[in-house]
């Protein structure tokens, strides 16, 4: 992986696909509203459909949300780096467009050194969302990236055929951790409630 390569097309408000913990993942800075727009107009997207946020620790976290309860703090701190997204409450860092205009945003540490290793770098958020066109199948490999979304992305991170892995999502309700999303960690986070 070329980390400076990378870093300076992400600078530059180009797109990037690379492997995640889950499956092949496009990726751009989240700081920058042109990015945003460009990673829904690849993917034919709704802008209602909320994308997350990858950082790289808790002390980048608090820096885009607000207050973090105490269930939500047990859970980013049990459960990150890992396949969990958590949903919190955005602060105005955090563009409405990553969020579908909304006022929370999904927010996941990737067990995975090389993208912590970007995040670190760029020193900001990245924007992650599986690389395939909204409503298709996920990809595991970059042979399987369509056309149409090449011709968004400036630079590919190939790292051969990746196990298919969807992230839990959850969200603090009430003091109630509630699952959004099934995934491989749902029931250790559901003895938590």
């Amino acid at each position: 992986m070329n980390l400076d390569k990378i870093c300076e097309v992400l600078e530059n408000g180009g797109l990037i696909i690379s492997p995640t913990d889950t499956v092949y993942g496009i990726m751009g800075d989240a700081l920058n509203e042109d990015v945003i727009r460009k990673i829904y107009e690849a993917k034919k997207r709704s802008f209602r459909k909320p994308l997350i946020l990858l950082m790289d620790s808790y002390e980048m976290i608090r820096q885009y949300t607000a207050q973090i309860n105490e269930l939500e703090d047990k859970i980013i701190r049990n459960f990150f780096p890992g396949l969990v997204t958590i949903i919190l409450k955005k602060n105005n860092n955090v563009s409405e467009l990553i969020t579908g205009y909304g006022e929370y945003v999904g927010i996941r540490i990737p067990n995975n050194k090389d993208l912590l290793a970007i995040i670190k770098k760029l020193g900001r958020p990245v924007i992650s969302t599986s690389a395939n066109i909204s409503d298709k199948d996920v990809i595991t490999s970059v042979k399987e990236i369509d056309t149409h979304l090449l011709k968004f992305v400036s630079y590919i991170v190939d790292g051969g055929v990746i196990k298919a892995e969807s992230s839990t999502i959850v969200k603090v309700e009430n003091n109630e951790i509630k699952i959004l999303r099934a995934g491989k960690m749902a029931d250790k986070i559901k003895k938590m409630n």
